[in-house]
């Protein structure tokens, strides 16, 4: 899981999953726009200009490589139609999710620049695991939010030249996206995909924006994909919230979930959009999540913590459970490998074939 860190996660107890406590009236609402902004169900405030400058002003940067190239592995299948679930983790937070025959490519990012030009913002250390070309034919893209690291319109302009798939996204994004083939989602909105399959999008914590007068225009959120074969629920980028339980509660123990683990540090400044490893942990066991992957790590250089200090954190949180508990299999997979999980199968059997 890597070597070497110095950044400590100093998240909720491990196994507490809070499932029985109230959730506030506004859990399941769609979401609050004031002032033609969109706004956290949680009602926490963001932090403003004067925090940002802190943070770049008393920045202490944890290492990072400047390359890393993944060892090269079996390219993805074609289809997946066997009852199972293959999910394959590109890079960042962009995952091609196989089930019943259909073709989901989460947050689509295959640029090595992520910014307003193609020479601007944080670079990329590896490359896609899985390049453009060999990814299979995309029948859907659900599209978390507009920020940069997640919303890259020169590989959804190729996407839609190539496959022209349908893009699912939150509201008043579409307008970013370069694809006519759009439909925009309010939080617990439900879109049916195809027969047996569905994709609900769903609160985060978190916000939006990718220039100096567009913060909290455009909506923010993750998906639930309802299937036969089980439920996969893609977190997007979040901090942590009750928006979980809620997501369990109104859908049940999650299959297979995509949760970020990265990005979290310095804390005082992060903890408001994004979870450190212990709470994705938490985050697992809340939704009862028969096995979680992480995502949204060890791609770009976006915060203080370290290059490998996500995947030991996430190591220690998991090695100190049970690991009985519903929600414990928490992985961090191979770039580019498929893991493979199949509904209500046990941890032993699902470990044992957890990748093609």
């Amino acid at each position: 899981m890597g070597a070497g860190s110095h950044v400590q996660c100093t998240g909720p107890p491990h196994g507490l999953n809070n499932l029985n406590q109230p959730l506030p009236p506004n859990a399941f609402e769609h979401a609050t726009r004031r002032g033609g902004v969109f706004h956290n169900a949680s009602g926490r405030e963001k932090h403003g200009l004067a925090s940002a400058l802190r943070w770049l002003l008393t920045r202490s940067r944890g290492p990072w490589p400047t390359h890393v190239e993944d060892t090269p592995v079996a390219l993805p299948v074609a289809r997946v139609d066997d009852g199972s679930i293959h999910a394959t983790v590109i890079g960042h937070a962009t995952v091609l999710v196989q089930v019943g025959g259909l073709n989901v490519l989460t947050d689509p990012v295959m640029s090595t620049r992520i910014g307003p030009t193609p020479w601007t913002g944080p670079k990329r250390v590896r490359p896609p695991a899985v390049p453009f070309d060999a990814i299979p034919p995309i029948d859907v893209v659900l599209l978390s939010h507009d920020h940069y690291d997640h919303l890259d319109r020169p590989t959804l302009r190729r996407l839609a030249a190539r496959d022209n798939p349908l893009v699912l996204t939150g509201l008043r994004v579409g307008r970013k996206v370069p694809s006519k083939n759009v439909v925009e989602l309010d939080w617990w909105d439900r879109h049916e995909l195809r027969d047996g399959i569905a994709a609900t999008y769903v609160p985060a914590e978190h916000f939006s924006g990718r220039g100096l007068f567009d913060r909290d225009k455009s909506l923010w959120g993750g998906f639930v994909l309802e299937t036969p074969h089980g439920k996969v629920f893609f977190a997007g980028d979040t901090a942590m919230g009750v928006h979980f339980q809620a997501i369990r509660e109104r859908f049940g123990p999650m299959t297979l979930s995509l949760l970020p683990i990265g990005a979290y540090a310095p804390r005082w400044f992060m903890e408001r959009v994004h979870m450190d490893p212990d709470e994705a942990l938490q985050a697992s066991l809340t939704l009862e999540s028969q096995t979680s992957l992480a995502i949204h790590f060890a791609t770009f250089n976006l915060a203080d913590d370290s290059y490998d200090a996500p995947t030991r954190a996430l190591a220690r949180a998991v090695s100190s459970l049970s690991g009985s508990e519903p929600g414990s299999d928490f992985r961090v997979t191979p770039f580019g490998e498929a893991a493979i999980v199949r509904q209500g199968e046990g941890q032993e059997a699902t470990a044992r074939r957890r990748y093609a």
